[in-house]
């Protein structure tokens, strides 16, 4: 079984543990899967991905516990990208694993795709407090940390080429002065109002890839 959370109205939850979320109802998409249109519930893999409705009021979180066979993984971000882009739909697409396929930090946004109804015994409140324990803080925050690891366990200037082109965007705003010399290597950065600097290494981009 996999455990993935969904957001409902608080006043729908007590109905939704006893009687279940019937598919045909709370479906919000409709994803080409191995070949075949199915209808689909997204859910999420840590409740904090959707942080807006973790923190409201108004919609309690629910924990559902869900054969493997009935869910599937894609990355949302692409999903959103998509709908202005068909070649980001057709990455979105693209995307969709069995969720026993799926490894955290794998996607930006992660969504689980249930493509059954869930039948009561199969939901329930989460607890914050004494439930199952969440390994980590968001799936955005996970996934942007493993490309930085990865980029820095086989680059060693990974940390000088982010400053470099972090300072560098903000010394077009003119916020910064940039100072940059070939010969050394190195750019030093100063910000306008404190005087202060930062000297940082120039990246060679030959060096990077996806």
């Amino acid at each position: 079984m996999v455990e993935v959370y969904y957001y409902l109205p608080v006043e729908e939850v007590t109905h939704a543990v006893e009687c279940g979320l019937k598919l045909s109802k709370h479906y919000d998409k409709e994803v080409l899967i191995q070949g075949e249109s199915r209808k689909c519930i997204s859910a999420l893999i840590n409740p904090r991905d959707d942080l807006e409705k973790y923190r409201s009021e108004r919609l309690r979180c629910v924990k559902l516990e869900l054969p493997y066979d009935y869910c599937y993984v894609a990355d949302k971000s692409l999903y959103e990208v998509g709908l202005n882009s068909s070649e980001a739909m057709e990455l979105y697409r693209r995307s969709v694993v069995p969720v026993q396929e799926y490894k955290f930090g794998m996607y930006r946004l992660p969504e689980c795709l249930v493509v059954s109804t869930i039948i009561p015994g199969q939901i329930s409140v989460l607890s914050k407090m004494l439930d199952s324990p969440i390994l980590y803080h968001n799936s955005e925050e996970l996934y942007i940390n493993n490309i930085i690891e990865n980029y820095k366990d086989g680059h060693g200037y990974f940390n000088d080429a982010m400053l470099y082109s972090f300072y560098s965007r903000l010394a077009k705003t003119e916020k910064i002065d940039k100072i940059e010399d070939n010969n050394s290597g190195i750019a030093v950065f100063i910000d306008k109002e404190t005087g202060r600097s930062a000297v940082i290494r120039i990246p060679d981009m030959d060096e990077y890839k996806l």
